[in-house]
């Protein structure tokens, strides 16, 4: 780190990123580049591209294609000055400029509009001693988190909007999984439901697997779809004197693409919740940084949050959502917003 008169050195102490007890020198490097990457491409945003006299329908291309090249630019020139590193980055940049890209999409970082992309406005939210903080001018100096910037609550104010949670901030559940639940299962509308070898059913087992090709034989409220990967139908079903009933989902509350069709995990999490069969999200502390492991992954709102404010495991391997590295400070804050909403954690 004390390479280049402590360029890596002075980035992590800037963006307050501490090394655990027990990581390697290399990871820890390339933890602080990836948040470097996320900073630099999110200062791409400011360059002027789109001002040119181009044709509308290349102004779209050109800016995601900038982000993206800026990312690879960055990584190229610190894989140089540091060659140590990088075993810890696949060959392929390009699913690593994927993955940050879609990260600050989803979490509300940058705006994708019909010409260009942009930053979002500047705003924040407190939770305990954190401000979590969104869109703010590349001059404010901010701790940095996996991708995501947040301040103790103490030091300078608030720029931009402010909202009154970091739920709001971030659009996650409104309701608990308890209560999410309730008002699915009290608004269904029973009818019978054809048992055909499509129908796929939520499997309350091992989460080697997420579906199987039976319904549950006991009398509980339970989750089915029929369809396949490039739509499904989803249902709430139950066996009533023998006879599969079903209610349908709304499709709007389940097949949303701007998260590819992943909000059917807001109904599973509540529902394994309901059977207390819902994985806790396993953690382990390692000084300054938290490591954690899912068994079962949140709803897509909560696990972009999550992102952006964690480093992978991995850089190797994108998507990479069961395993992640949060600052202490913020997994805290975290565990408290995600424990309110009914979910739970186990220290390994």
């Amino acid at each position: 780190m004390n390479q280049y008169y402590g360029l890596l050195h002075a980035i992590a102490k800037e963006f307050h990123i501490k090394q655990g007890k027990t990581e390697s020198d290399e990871q820890w490097k390339a933890r602080t580049i990836y948040s470097l990457l996320g900073r630099m491409a999110y200062a791409s945003l400011m360059d002027h591209w789109e001002e040119q006299d181009d044709a509308p329908e290349c102004s779209e291309i050109v800016s995601v294609i900038h982000f993206k090249q800026r990312i690879r630019t960055i990584l190229s020139c610190y894989l140089e000055l540091y060659p140590e590193i990088h075993p810890c980055f696949a060959d392929e940049t390009g699913t690593l400029c994927d993955e940050i890209y879609d990260i600050f999409l989803k979490s509300g970082c940058i705006y994708h509009t019909p010409y260009r992309i942009c930053s979002a406005a500047p705003c924040c939210a407190r939770h305990g001693n954190l401000r979590f903080e969104r869109g703010m001018p590349l001059n404010r100096k901010q701790y940095i988190s996996g991708l995501g910037a947040y301040l103790p609550a103490s030091t300078t104010e608030c720029m931009g909007k402010v909202y009154s949670s970091i739920r709001e901030m971030f659009g996650l559940q409104a309701d608990t999984l308890s209560e999410a639940w309730q008002a699915w299962t009290d608004a269904a509308d029973w009818r019978p439901l054809p048992a055909t070898e499509e129908m796929e059913y939520l499997f309350h087992g091992s989460f080697a697997k997420q579906w199987k090709n039976t319904p549950e034989k006991d009398d509980v409220i339970s989750v089915a779809r029929l369809g396949g990967p490039e739509g499904y139908l989803y249902y709430l079903y139950q066996i009533k004197n023998g006879q599969l009933m079903g209610s349908q989902l709304p499709n709007w509350q389940v097949n949303d693409s701007f998260y590819e069709k992943k909000d059917y995990l807001c109904v599973t999490n509540a529902c394994l919740n309901s059977l207390s069969r819902l994985p806790a999200i396993k953690f382990r502390a390692d000084g300054p940084v938290v490591y954690i492991h899912f068994g079962y992954l949140p709803p897509p709102a909560e696990l972009y949050w999550l992102k952006l404010y964690s480093w992978p495991v991995s850089f190797n391997r994108f998507p990479s959502d069961f395993r992640r590295v949060f600052c202490r400070d913020v997994f805290h804050a975290i565990k408290e917003v995600m424990e309110q909403s009914g979910y739970q954690f186990a220290e390994e």
